[in-house]
């Protein structure tokens, strides 16, 4: 389900991403891996499938905002998984995840107040061309 601006729910948003997270996560990692953010990856991705364009730098208030958070608790789960037992561990990963469902929701309110344009684009080339990674395992979603 969609509202006017064409664009998905929070939760339709977040079980597409899912989805298509968890047919590559590996090489959606590669995004992470190269400084970038995961959940802005899919979304342009998003976009780039209904044929809307966005400016990053919209985008941008957003994802460091929740960036603030998300990363140092990413980072701490990291650290501490040799301490952990394995409920731990995943409690750990688990609120880790609601952070990114957050995320996302709040990317997505970002673009309701700065609705992308009903143009092709090239979200997700420009993105990973920023990062360095357009010829990284991603490439064959933006030829």
């Amino acid at each position: 389900m969609s509202d006017g601006s064409g664009l998905p729910s929070p939760l339709r948003f977040w079980h597409w991403s899912g989805k298509v997270y968890g047919q590559r996560s590996q090489d959606w990692l590669t995004v992470q891996n190269q400084g970038g953010n995961v959940n802005l990856a899919l979304l342009l991705h998003w976009l780039d499938l209904a044929g809307l364009s966005v400016d990053l730098t919209d985008l941008q208030p957003a994802l460091m905002q929740t960036e603030a958070v998300l990363a140092p608790w990413r980072a701490l789960r990291q650290s501490a998984k040799a301490r952990l037992d394995e409920d731990e561990y995943q409690a750990m990963l688990a609120h880790e995840l609601e952070l990114e469902q957050l995320q996302q929701g709040v990317l997505l309110q970002c673009l309701r107040a700065s609705p992308p344009r009903r143009e092709p684009g090239h979200n997700l080339m420009n993105y990973l061309t920023l990062l360095g990674a357009e010829q990284g395992p991603l490439r064959d979603l933006i030829c």
